[in-house]
Parts: C-alpha cells; structure tokens; sequence
C-alpha cells in the first residue's frame, strides 16, 4: 500500500506541471500574433570618402510620414539601432504608424562629425498577418543597402 501511494504522490505534482505548460502556451499565443514584423531590413555601410575618418558609430532610425528636411527630423523614432560589425539592421512598426515612412541613417567619426542621409521608403500597407508590403507592387520591401558619405552633415 506504502508503494502505490509513494506513486500516487507524485500525480498532483504532474497534474500542476502539466497544467503550468498548458497555460503558459496559451498565454504565449496572442503574444505571437502582436508580434512587430520587420518593415525594413538591409545594411548600413560608410561611403569611400568617408572611411579614412573612422572608426565610426552607426545609428539608423526609422521614422513616420514624408521625408522633411534634416532639421525637420523628429527627435523620437518609431524604432532605431545601433548596428556593429556587418552594419545590419531590422526596423519595425506597428499598424497604427502610418504607411509612409523615412529612414535617417547617421556616421558619427572619431573626430566627433555626424553625417547623415535620409531616405524616403515607397507607400506601405500591412497585411491581415501583420506583413509590411509595398502598396503599389503588393512585395515585400528589398533589403536595403545604405552608404553614407561627407555630403550632408547633421551637427
């Protein structure tokens, strides 16, 4: 009798497990579904002329609306990074952001200069699944690759 109930002992404990399991997969799905999905993805790079001023400090932002001018740039992105190494980046953003968006990709050199270049994206629409897609081509948006030179400062 002592061995069955040694056994029956531990059944409660599986029991709760189990049950911890099930909740916590159960709390986890309508975390996946508000998932940000990547709008834009690509590689920041310094331009030739730019490369004997390094090392550099990589920033890409990503913002809402239409392309203004440098000083119109808002001071909080939607989403922003620092990328090392590679320069690879991943910006997202959420439906209720808009379909327009900018991206501001900034150098900062060891001496202290920051230069920038702006770059308008094409009009956005975003999917039942939470897909970024082109509006006028209905594809996903290509990797970008963007170089940076000395052509525009932004102290």
């Amino acid at each position: 009798m002592r061995r069955f109930l040694r056994k029956f002992s531990f059944i409660p404990v599986l029991v709760i497990l189990g049950g911890f399991i099930a909740f916590t997969l159960w709390v986890a799905d309508p975390l996946k579904e508000a998932e940000r999905k990547s709008l834009v993805t690509g590689s920041l790079q310094p331009a030739d002329p730019l490369r004997p001023d390094g090392p550099f400090i990589p920033y890409i932002a990503l913002h809402k609306g239409e392309l203004q001018e440098p000083d119109g740039v808002p001071e909080f992105p939607l989403d922003d990074a620092q990328p090392e190494g590679d320069g690879k980046f991943e910006l997202s953003a959420d439906e209720g952001d808009g379909r327009q968006f900018y991206l501001l990709a900034r150098f900062e050199t060891a001496k202290s200069e920051r230069y920038c270049k702006t770059m308008a994206l094409p009009r956005m629409r975003r999917t039942e699944d939470g897909l970024w897609l082109e509006a006028a081509t209905g594809k996903e948006l290509q990797p970008l690759r963007i170089a940076v030179d000395k052509s525009e400062r932004c102290d």
